[in-house]
């Protein structure tokens, strides 16, 4: 059981704060402050994806290869 954002799902923990009836991150009203909601369920964290190679710079062209050579 526990808190998870309402707009990714990821998990949430620490304190919290009611406004007009919905549950926000966060002690006090920050515009940091997220809405969260309680799920009997935490989901697991995801994985951090693996990060793309580095793509290959293109050979450069031989001279007189284009018109504004």
């Amino acid at each position: 059981m526990g808190w998870v954002y309402a707009n990714d799902r990821s998990p949430y923990e620490g304190e919290t704060h009611e406004l007009i009836g919905k549950t926000f991150s966060g002690k006090t009203r920050t515009p940091m402050s997220r809405r969260v909601e309680w799920v009997d369920e935490v989901p697991k964290p995801r994985a951090p994806s693996q990060p793309k190679p580095p793509r290959a710079k293109p050979a450069p062209k031989a001279r007189g290869a284009t018109a504004w050579d």
